[in-house]
């Protein structure tokens, strides 16, 4: 069984570890299952705002940036350029851990954001607390270890459940619900910085296919979701065909999402994804951003009709 159909507990609710001039390093999602921690960090540089005149200028002169920093934890081989992530074991040992990652350059059509990276690192279970170090010496990026705290072995072991047997309360939508798309799409805010305000569940499901709510940010009046589209069998293979058809662009893979207020659904337009799939097993993961309720509650309507999945509103609650 796959991690996206596994639902995990939350383990860290987010927000900024480490803020130095050179990085900035927060986490996305962390959730803990009896296989491991999976833990998604996004640093952030900030953003160069010299002309390429100034650069040139700065070159020949060899001002070349800060110093690198000092070395204690990274082993004396080792010849990485970007943020190197591991944990430290009961006696300080660093294991350095290998991850996805995802590289932007920032600063597009004129804006206020440096290059970036995003990665998603798998560790080994680890309970109650795991000491995190980070390493970027080459941009004199100081080691630094942050302790996090973790849920203990028997929330994580209580909490842990597949997504075919999690509980589910998707309803009909009421009758009269109107229907439209988000004005304009809502880029994703700086989630690192944001808080996690719920918890994962599943949102819609049928025998062989399913969408699971994994992640719910909140920063100022938006809401960064994070949605898992998960299909077996035939309504894979459907869902596949719609995502991958051939000799056509790719469509946004997995669910439709709208956020339910006032007797109208907005539907949200994603703005990252990335699925696979074929005719045996098809999962998705999109993000979406949604404005927040005045409430303490979020409404959401999910659709996938590539799997089979009629429209079901769930009712979330919001952490403040």
């Amino acid at each position: 069984m796959s991690k996206l159909e596994t639902l995990g507990v939350l383990a860290h609710r987010g927000g900024l570890i480490a803020e130095h001039p050179q990085l900035t390093v927060g986490v996305v999602h962390a959730v803990s299952r009896p296989t491991g921690l999976e833990l998604e960090l996004l640093a952030r540089r900030p953003l160069d705002r010299r002309t390429a005149e100034q650069r040139q200028a700065d070159i020949r002169a060899g001002r070349t940036g800060p110093p690198p920093a000092p070395r204690r934890l990274l082993p004396a081989f080792d010849e990485g350029m970007e943020l190197r992530v591991g944990w430290l074991d009961e006696d300080g040992r660093p294991h350095w851990e290998f991850g996805s990652w995802q590289g932007s350059s920032g600063d597009f059509f004129g804006g206020t954001d440096g290059p970036s990276l995003r990665t998603r690192l798998h560790f080994p279970p680890r309970y109650s607390h795991v000491p995190v170090v980070l390493a970027w010496p080459e941009i004199g990026f100081p080691e630094t270890v942050v302790d996090l705290p973790l849920p203990d072995r028997a929330t994580v072991e209580r909490g842990t459940v597949s997504i075919w047997d999690a509980p589910l309360d998707g309803r009909e939508p009421p009758d009269g619900l109107t229907y439209r798309a988000e004005d304009a799409p809502l880029d994703e805010p700086h989630v690192e910085a944001g808080r996690i305000v719920a918890a994962p569940r599943v949102l819609n499901r049928e025998e062989h296919a399913a969408v699971v709510l994994t992640r719910v940010t909140a920063l100022g009046d938006l809401l960064a979701l994070e949605i898992s589209s998960v299909a077996r069998g035939e309504r894979a293979a459907a869902a596949s065909a719609t995502a991958f058809p051939p000799r056509e662009p790719a469509r946004a893979p997995g669910a439709a999402i709208a956020a339910v207020h006032d007797g109208a659904a907005t539907w949200a337009r994603s703005h990252t994804g990335s699925a696979a799939g074929g005719y045996e097993t098809f999962e998705a993961s999109t993000g979406y951003t949604v404005r927040r309720p005045a409430g303490s509650t979020l409404t959401l309507l999910s659709a996938w009709p590539a799997a089979g999945l009629p429209a079901r509103c769930t009712t979330v609650e919001l952490d403040a």
